[in-house]
């Protein structure tokens, strides 16, 4: 990790530290129903008290601080508590998004090691794992030194304060951790360059007016939270309700509220929030909602859900709502964050495709064009793919071979990246990482293509099966399981590999794992086996972006470490003739 350059310039994601605003700033939801606001002035005063605690506890040679918290005033102060204080900090989920204790703290030391962090920051519930995950760090570090130090979010008990700085101390703004969906997570190297870049990028798209209010739930330790969210909105100090994706999913209509009750203009989520209100939403919970105010809703962290979008539209246009503030993205954190976006103002586009002629190189049949509109209300919307949009200013993408040779327009194959955003590799740098980032950009792992300048996405190249020169994606297969009446595609995941396809499903064994493996088997031919797994809710694993861990879970069901039942096979059907 290296330290900035001399004569470094002030950021416009840190002049709020400097300058800030005493009639706007952050609220945060409590579990009461109320809510906790700061002013950036107020904001300011705390991160000066964090910036002091880091200063007295943690060491420049090992510069790194890891947030284990969750969205809180305490994440907030703490991130730029350790940015002033001359660190690098990473931000982590905290011990809650974790089912088991050893699990996560082998995960933390295993972070502590590679941030090469000298302190650990968590809410003072969760102190006592931070401090077995510190120790378990401790024991395996090399350097002899000073233990990690392990600090509660609290900061407003300090005394000490330090002088704020807009000027970054560091050239590195934090390490990204990567989702780990086909692979060990690993911290992607983000500078301030590329995290000012990439926020320029994503406020210009959405046309981002920090005099109007925004509402989250996504966790600050996924990019989206992060870049997308949090530095875009302090780059103007606007006001913002920050709440916990736990909150979201034990009551939606909160956040469904504070849109349109509150007039809020802004708000990001994956598409399964808005189905995921949809489904748990009423229509008399709607009574005297207006969403005329709502400006753009981000949509990001996993393929676009068209039925799930359009059943949210079926509830809430009578009440205002504008399918044209869906603003589909698509985003890695090898990119900082934004890649393509969809500008709000025309309801985003989609394309049926012919998906059983889908082959690696070749162009791209497309049977129906239309919007989201179409996608959303047709018999089979796994049959649609909804664009990404164009790319946001400063980045550029192309599909290209397995050479790195353009495509032409309309031909799948690997998205190539490039501009501004491109991160500076991974910490520590491996063999992967000069293969991937060359000569300014990085080769994304994502199947793609361009048609008439829209971006579209079918899913990453290592999810893929081979059938007889046709690519099958399992982000294509997640998508279809949906259509087999009685399973939530919500609590499925699409497993694998160039011998079987696994459905794990956290649902109760019942006649719909029948229709369901009859299904996939006939979309591939019978060209593999087909297995449903029941088992029990939470066994399904997911990246920090909410993305199934793939690779891992099939090593877990292949040694038979997975807990459930098989409750529908279709083996592979002998080749005719």
């Amino acid at each position: 990790m290296t330290g900035a350059s001399p004569g470094a310039a002030p950021s416009p994601l840190l002049s709020w530290l400097v300058d800030p605003r005493t009639d706007r700033g952050m609220r945060f939801a409590r579990g009461s129903g109320e809510w906790d606001r700061y002013s950036y002035a107020d904001l300011a005063h705390l991160v000066s008290l964090a910036s002091a605690a880091f200063r007295a506890r943690a060491r420049k040679d090992r510069p790194g601080v890891v947030l284990a918290t969750p969205n809180s005033v305490g994440f907030v102060t703490g991130y730029f508590g350790a940015v002033n204080a001359g660190l690098v900090p990473t931000a982590i989920a905290p011990p809650a998004r974790f089912g088991g204790r050893e699990d996560y703290v082998r995960h933390v030391a295993r972070v502590l090691r590679l941030t090469r962090a000298s302190a650990v920051v968590g809410d003072p519930v969760h102190l006592s794992i931070l401090t077995e995950a510190a120790a378990a760090a401790d024991a395996a570090g090399e350097d002899g030194g000073a233990p990690v130090a392990v600090l509660s979010s609290d900061f407003s008990t300090g005394t000490e304060t330090d002088r704020l700085s807009a000027v970054p101390a560091t050239e590195l703004a934090t390490l990204q951790f990567t989702s780990g969906s086909t692979s060990s997570p690993r911290g992607v190297r983000i500078t301030w360059a590329n995290m000012e870049a990439n926020a320029r990028g994503n406020s210009r798209l959405i046309d981002y007016d920090g005099a109007l209010r925004t509402v989250s739930w996504v966790p600050m330790y996924h990019d989206l939270g992060l870049v997308g969210c949090l530095m875009t909105i302090v780059s103007q100090q606007g006001d913002l309700s920050l709440m916990r994706p736990e909150q979201f999913i034990y009551d939606p209509r909160r956040w469904i509220d504070c849109i349109a009750r509150e007039g809020m203009a802004y708000t990001a989520a994956p598409s399964f929030g808005f189905a995921y209100a949809a489904r748990r939403l009423k229509p008399e919970d709607l009574k005297g909602a207006d969403f005329s105010t709502l400006r753009s809703a981000t949509l990001g962290a996993e393929r676009h859900d068209p039925r799930g979008l359009w059943e949210f539209t079926e509830l809430c246009e009578p009440y205002g709502f504008d399918p044209a503030v869906f603003t589909p993205c698509y985003g890695m954190a090898e990119m900082t964050l934004g890649i393509t976006g969809h500008a709000p103002g025309t309801v985003p586009q989609a394309v049926h495709l012919d998906w059983e002629s889908l082959a690696p190189e070749q162009p791209v049949k497309i049977l129906a064009r239309g919007t989201l509109r179409d996608a959303g209300a047709a018999d089979s919307p796994a049959q649609w793919l909804v664009s990404s949009g164009t790319p946001i200013e400063g980045v550029s993408l192309t599909a290209v071979d397995t050479e790195g040779r353009p495509l032409p327009d309309g031909y799948l194959g690997e998205l190539l990246l490039s501009g501004d955003s491109v991160a500076a590799g991974y910490e520590p740098p491996d063999a992967e990482s000069s293969s991937r980032f060359a000569d300014g950009s990085v080769y994304s792992g994502d199947a793609g293509f361009l048609l008439d300048g829209q971006t579209y996405v079918i899913g990453r190249l290592g999810d893929a099966l081979s059938v007889r020169g046709r690519n099958i994606y399992a982000e294509d297969l997640d998508a279809r399981l949906g259509d087999t009446p009685g399973v939530d595609r919500y609590r499925c995941a699409t497993l694998v590999d160039a011998r079987r396809i696994v459905v794990l499903a956290e649902l109760e064994p019942g006649d719909w794992a029948e229709r369901l493996a009859e299904a996939l088997s006939l979309y591939i031919g019978g060209v593999v086996d087909v297995t449903v797994f029941s088992c029990r809710r939470g066994t399904i694993q997911r990246t920090s972006s909410g993305k199934p861990r793939r690779r891992l879970m099939l090593t877990q069901y292949l040694d038979q470490e997975l807990p459930g039942e098989v409750v529908a096979h279709r083996p592979q059907r002998p080749e005719e003739g």
